[in-house]
């Protein structure tokens, strides 16, 4: 059996394009939106971007997901102390949990506000706020959560890659030698 030096390009492709749409979302969601009036006329196009956004995301995740478990994996990545092995398995799957878990609170939301109608069917108007929704609430901390995360494992491939220099970047690259 050959040990594989990568992922898989289709595992790689999935893990670029759901940074780029999780710290877009991110972004949107925390430095546009919740800054943004409902009563602001872009406000519905905003949030259409969003949610779509959100779904697709969930739906990435979810893919990347099932191919992690079905495909051949690299070997983890050595650690210089056991306990670090174990902490960035943990980290990979709270990214997982943490991506569908705010997905789905974002749905609650979507579902209680009736906001499918309001934002994509046009029926009605956006409430006054999303305050008074505890599923507001729980996709914010669920989103710093994730934002967090994201944060710690940047920074552990950033060590791997210039501290440790053991090429650990190449793993999730597209370009063979």
């Amino acid at each position: 059996m050959t040990t594989l030096k990568r992922y898989s390009s289709s595992m790689v492709v999935l893990h670029w394009l759901l940074a780029v749409f999780i710290l877009g979302a991110l972004f949107l969601g925390a430095v546009v939106l919740d800054e943004m009036k409902n009563t602001e006329p872009q406000k519905m196009l905003l949030l259409q971007l969003h949610m779509a956004g959100g779904m697709l995301i969930l739906l990435l995740t979810l893919l990347r997901l099932v191919l992690r478990l079905r495909t051949q994996l690299p070997a983890p990545a050595a650690a210089p102390q056991p306990w670090m092995g174990t902490l960035a398995t943990a980290v990979h799957y709270l990214l997982y949990l943490l991506t569908v878990v705010t997905a789905l609170a974002v749905l609650t939301l979507a579902l209680s506000a009736k906001l499918n109608e309001i934002v994509f069917q046009h029926i009605g108007s956006l409430p006054e706020d999303f305050e008074g929704y505890t599923a507001h609430e729980v996709h914010g901390v669920f989103a710093e959560l994730l934002l967090a995360t994201i944060v710690l494992h940047v920074l552990a491939a950033l060590y791997h890659q210039f501290v440790l220099k053991d090429g650990l970047l190449s793993r999730m690259s597209l370009r063979r030698k």
